[in-house]
């Protein structure tokens, strides 16, 4: 019994080791017949290709080796750019802070060159204005502060009374009135716009030449700085586009300086009669620097006043000489010394000094 398990346990490893022997054969077979298709292929390849021109078998294999060449080729790619960028990445980010830097002071250098800019234009402006305001002794300032909200209706600057800026004057830019100087401190001072509904200015309309008083509408909530002009005398002959310039009448600005233009006439009498609406030349939306016209305008009350006339003396008619003799008599002789009355009666005594009076006038010619 023993022998026979051990037979068909012999005969069992013998039947598997023929299968792997068989196997292995196959394998080997077929690996030789691959081989030599490869070689065969080449040879008809190398030896059969004429010219240029590529053969079916040639195109056949390039076709199906095409993708697997390119599949490696990126992947081999990826790999060295992968290990490649892992040792350049401190440098790259060291790269990209200093860039990044460098654009951030390109930008702050480009926003203060057009600040620049701007600043020149506006600058340009104010100096063409102070050329025509020469006469009137104009003095730059800066704008350092204002009162809450879109518009500039009252605002500070940076000069005052160590510089000869004093309360009246009026403040213009390059476009247009402003206002005038409302307060003045040592190094500062407060300036009232046109547009404040506390101001007042005398204007005219410069082709006309009608006089009126412009006051300012603005408020909080106002979408235009548009005022209003009333007492034109002739209203019917204001258009829109007219020019409004200082009447110099007020004793608060200069007579000439440019105030706005006409856009609306009312034919509907208000409080005041009727009324033009007038836009400001200024803009008093953004106001950074202004010229202060240091020129005093003469009021009357500073003018010398012209002397007066003396008054004539009152003259009367001279007395009755009867009456003046009868009250002469009844106060009797111890006032003989005192009173004397001129007399025209013969063998009576007149009085030496004048009837009338000389008159300032008279002492004029007779001099």
């Amino acid at each position: 019994m023993a022998k026979k398990r051990g037979g068909r346990a012999y005969s069992k490893a013998h039947v598997e080791k023929q299968r792997r022997n068989r196997g292995s054969a196959i394998r080997r077979a077929l690996f030789v017949v691959a081989v030599l298709a490869i070689v065969a292929a080449a040879v008809f390849f190398l030896v059969l290709r004429t010219g240029s021109k590529i053969s079916v078998g040639e195109n056949a294999i390039g076709s199906v080796l095409s993708p697997v060449q390119n599949a490696f080729s990126s992947a081999t790619k990826w790999v060295r750019d992968f290990f490649t960028n892992w040792r350049e990445y401190d440098v790259l980010k060291e790269s990209y802070d200093d860039l990044y830097l460098e654009n951030q002071q390109l930008s702050l250098q480009l926003q203060s060159a057009e600040e620049a800019s701007r600043e020149n234009e506006r600058l340009k402006a104010l100096l063409d204005a102070k050329d025509r305001y020469e006469a009137l002794d104009p003095l730059y300032a800066k704008v350092i502060a204002c009162d809450p909200g879109q518009w500039f209706d009252t605002f500070s600057i940076n000069r005052g009374e160590s510089e000869g800026v004093k309360v009246g004057m009026a403040v213009v830019t390059g476009d247009g009135l402003i206002g005038r100087v409302y307060e003045a401190g040592l190094n500062y001072a407060k300036v009232l716009c046109i547009i404040d509904s506390r101001s007042a200015v005398a204007t005219l309309i410069e082709r006309t030449r009608d006089n009126g008083v412009m006051r300012g509408q603005i408020t909080a909530s106002s979408s235009t700085p548009e005022c209003y002009v009333y007492y034109l005398p002739n209203i019917s002959n204001i258009v829109p586009g007219d020019n409004l310039i200082t009447s110099g009448t007020d004793s608060l600005y200069p007579k000439g300086l440019l105030v706005g233009t006409v856009t609306a006439v009312s034919r509907n009498a208000g409080p005041e009669g009727n009324y033009v609406l007038v836009r400001p030349a200024a803009d008093f939306q953004h106001i950074e620097e202004v010229l202060i016209l240091r020129t005093v305008i003469e009021t009357d009350e500073e003018l010398n006043p012209v002397p007066s006339p003396p008054a004539k003396p009152v003259i009367t008619a001279t007395p009755d000489p009867a009456a003046l003799l009868d009250e002469a008599a009844d106060v009797g002789d111890e006032d003989d010394d005192i009173f004397h009355y001129p007399s025209a009666m013969p063998g009576t005594q007149a009085s030496t000094a004048p009837l009338v009076e000389e008159l300032p006038e008279d002492s004029w010619v007779n001099g």
